[in-house]
């Protein structure tokens, strides 16, 4: 069912808080463990290539995950900042961002030190670039290889808040994802290496369709947002069928294209079922447990599989080393969330709140 219009005008527009979409939780979740899967499938730490070569099969489609996130994120995010001052926005996600993450950096720089990642030890430098999370815009390796995203996101974030600053409405949306598909496609044409920097190719059409997406969730489908939802499915579609070397390649032989466009569309098929409100019936509350296990497991899932692997797998044989450190990742995500989440992130945020007030006192005396 469609979420019934309210009038569009061109001042910003604070409606009450959309109930919580669970289905996202669940999305977000089966994206996780499908890069979870793919991962522990595709890893060397079998000491094998082609583990599971008819599981393989399946789990390889797990590559395309992070796109299902790049999505959610774009439809989630600008329902989270439509309203809120840049400020509010920052603190919401600063706080939900970093606590799990500076947990994720310095339990694998412990096992650097420990000797247990013997892949690569990072430097003092490294390390502390890494906390930052903006290490790979200061061209500095990334201690997982899950961290790349983060950065996708990161600037995404900045965007969005730039347009919080102006004020976010319907029609300002239209022209924002109007403009971005243009400079993208200017910046790929003068190849312009610092407008790419800030308009992240890449993830560009899968948050450019979420946030139309959005649109069309909020105020109900018209032609402006389904032309951009078509747009960002057609630019995806483009990327990934030019992509050299190919995303999924099976016993040396690159997936063909009619498998990759169905991947692609099936990502957007099911956000399009999102926004119409075709899952809506999809509602359990332990779906929002669920989602609050998928950022921790993202991040701390491969390194943990990669160690668990290479010890487990010969003693216990591949069948059985699978789920079991399919097991353990879901519960050191739990960990993660119950010890460092939960009481780190409402903390921070209230701490950051606090900071974007800190003036005021000092303003009104000096007024």
């Amino acid at each position: 069912m469609l979420v019934s219009a309210p009038r569009i005008s061109d001042s910003p527009v604070i409606l009450p808080d959309p109930r919580r979409l669970r289905v996202l939780d669940l999305l977000r979740f089966c994206a996780a463990l499908a890069v979870v899967l793919f991962h522990y499938g595709d890893t060397r730490a079998w000491g094998t290539p082609n583990a599971f070569p008819a599981l393989s099969a399946v789990t390889m489609f797990g590559v395309y995950g992070v796109r299902m996130f790049f999505v959610i994120s774009g439809f989630v995010i600008l329902m989270s900042a439509w309203g809120r001052s840049p400020g509010a926005f920052a603190s919401s996600r600063i706080a939900r961002l970093y606590p799990a993450y500076w947990a994720s950096v310095i339990a694998l720089g412990g096992l650097a030190v420990a000797g247990l990642v013997t892949d690569h030890r990072p430097t003092l430098s490294e390390l502390l670039a890494n906390l930052t999370m903006l290490q790979h815009g200061l061209r500095i390796r990334d201690l997982e290889i899950v961290y790349w995203t983060l950065w996708q996101e990161l600037v995404f974030y900045a965007l969005i808040a730039v347009f919080a600053a102006v004020g976010i409405t319907y029609r300002r949306c239209l022209a924002f994802l109007g403009g971005w598909l243009v400079l993208l496609a200017i910046a790929e044409r003068v190849n312009a290496d610092l407008l790419q920097a800030f308009l992240i190719p890449f993830s560009a059409p899968y948050f450019i369709a979420g946030m139309a997406l959005y649109l069309i969730h909020r105020f109900g489908g018209s032609l402006y947002p389904w032309l951009f939802v078509g747009a960002g499915w057609a630019i995806a579609l483009v990327q990934v069928l030019g992509e050299n070397p190919p995303a999924i390649v099976r016993f040396g032989v690159p997936l063909g294209s009619a498998l990759v466009v169905g991947a692609i569309s099936l990502i957007f098929l099911i956000m399009i079922l999102v926004a119409l409100g075709r899952l809506d019936g999809i509602d359990w509350r332990w779906l929002t447990w669920l989602g609050a296990l998928t950022y921790p497991l993202y991040l701390f899932h491969h390194h943990v599989g990669f160690l668990l692997i290479g010890r487990l797998h010969t003693p216990l044989g591949n069948w059985l080393t699978l789920p079991l450190v399919v097991a353990v990742a879901l519960a050191v995500a739990y960990g993660v969330n119950r010890l460092v989440e939960v009481p780190l992130q409402p903390r921070l945020r209230a701490a950051l709140d606090r900071s974007l007030h800190a003036g005021d006192g000092y303003l009104e005396r000096e007024g």
